[in-house]
């Protein structure tokens, strides 16, 4: 039996003593025994605690109360039975339970649905909220639209005092969006890749290449997935017959058709981008890349930049970061971008390929403006 019940608490069921037994027998125990004689600031602090219970649905915890009413616990254990024995409706059921959450005691009024507990709640709709943040950059879309009137109506069902302590949520979680891609003029073609994920049947799009080609593809659409501010669909081709990545801002049109489809057994997200950096899959390829410097070294460090990762110290102040990915197309623009600070050892293709690009953009940085040379007239 918990202490609260061996103190004369009565607790909610499930810890320790049904609520309507409970009840029956502290009313049974104060006829016997009889009870302290109430003062009136006993009853103003009662009054208090009922007040207070009303103006949290989620409850009240033991020692919140105490220091609100400044009282001792041998105080709040008294009242807190007397308000188990007298509080009670027409079919003797005590209207305040105890409940526990982890090593707190919490007085609430008794029936409050799980959704109401405000405390925790509070930060699962913090969790929540910043999650929906991720959506900021689809702007003028419907699946923005669809976000934003899912937290409004979230926010209109909560009681009073949760809505709130919400009102301001916007300026207290935000995500910076950084080079987002613009879906503003994509709503047909998402609700038609929505559609074909939801209902899993085929679809039939007409998609650009980078050089403004088009192809049109009949595909089943697996995943739609996020990635640095993009939407890409992880869909099978049927016109190439494998699996294959849809940018989506390129998809000119989305047709929904008839046919269903079925997953393929084993398939997850998680494992066709497994090993790959970033999305761009290839060849397994082991990378060796030095880090000149400690502040650039405690900089990549503190990311995830790929799960084989591993980063070795030495005493010269420069680390080594090694890692085995799926395709190194991506490597080369991230590592030109990290500039001289790093310095990739192997393989000798990716640095051959990051050398190029450098070179590249080098020249176009030491080349003699047109008139440069010229004197200027005095």
């Amino acid at each position: 039996m918990p202490s609260g019940a061996r103190r004369g608490v009565c607790v909610a069921p499930g810890f320790g003593t049904s609520n309507r037994s409970g009840c029956r027998r502290r009313r049974q125990r104060r006829s016997i025994t009889g009870t302290r004689k109430p003062t009136y600031g006993a009853a103003t602090r009662l009054a208090r605690i009922v007040h207070g219970l009303h103006q949290r649905p989620g409850g009240w915890s033991f020692d919140a109360i105490r220091a609100e009413l400044d009282i001792s616990e041998r105080t709040l254990l008294r009242y807190v039975r007397a308000c188990r024995e007298e509080l009670v409706d027409e079919r003797e059921r005590c209207l305040v339970e105890v409940v526990r959450r982890g090593n707190r005691r919490i007085l609430r009024l008794a029936g409050q649905p799980a959704a109401l507990e405000a405390e925790g709640n509070l930060f699962e709709l913090l969790y929540l909220y910043f999650a929906l943040t991720v959506f900021q950059f689809l702007e003028g879309t419907v699946i923005k639209e669809s976000v934003d009137g899912l937290w409004k109506r979230i926010l209109e069902n909560l009681p009073r005092p949760l809505r709130l302590r919400l009102a301001d949520f916007q300026l207290k979680f935000y995500a910076v969006p950084h080079m987002m891609k613009d879906y503003s003029g994509s709503d047909e073609v998402l609700d038609a890749i929505t559609q074909g994920l939801l209902y899993q049947t085929r679809l039939r799009l007409r998609h650009r290449g980078l050089g403004g080609e088009e192809r049109e593809h009949e595909v089943d659409p697996y995943t739609l997935m996020m990635y640095r501010g993009g939407l890409y669909l992880i869909a099978r081709s049927h016109r190439v017959n494998k699996t294959v990545y849809f940018a989506v801002e390129r998809i000119a049109e989305a047709t929904r058709l008839g046919a269903r489809f079925s997953y393929p057994r084993g398939y997850s997200p998680q494992k066709h981008i497994e090993g790959v950096f970033g999305i761009i899959d290839g060849p397994q390829t082991a990378v060796e890349i030095l880090i000149r410097n400690r502040e650039t070294a405690a900089y990549l460090s503190s990311r995830r930049i790929h799960p084989t990762q591993r980063f070795r110290q030495h005493r010269d102040g420069t680390t080594t970061l090694t890692m085995t990915v799926r395709g190194t197309a991506e490597l080369v623009p991230w590592l030109v971008g990290l500039g001289d600070y790093v310095q990739v050892l192997r393989p000798a293709a990716l640095r051959d390929r990051v050398h190029g690009t450098l070179a590249a953009a080098a020249r176009l940085y030491t080349r003699t403006r047109p008139g440069a040379g010229k004197r200027r007239r005095a």
